[in-house]
């Protein structure tokens, strides 16, 4: 796990928390913009989970060299 998959997984966790407040509330507006983040972390999850996937296919590949 690098920094960006526990930054990602942060945001999703934050915007299920500020979708399900602002559900509580009825604010529309707010419960939008948690959806929005949950979606940026899932994104940043990914990209920190294929830099991962590709530093280890790097030191596999120069291991077996």
């Amino acid at each position: 796990m690098n920094k960006k998959t526990i930054t990602g997984q942060f945001h999703v966790v934050l915007g299920k928390f500020q979708e399900s407040m602002a559900a509580a509330l009825g604010n529309a507006a707010l419960e939008r913009a948690a959806q929005r983040r949950q979606m940026d972390g899932r994104i940043l999850h990914a990209v920190g989970e294929a830099q991962d996937l590709i530093k280890r296919s790097l030191r596999q590949r120069a291991g077996s060299l």
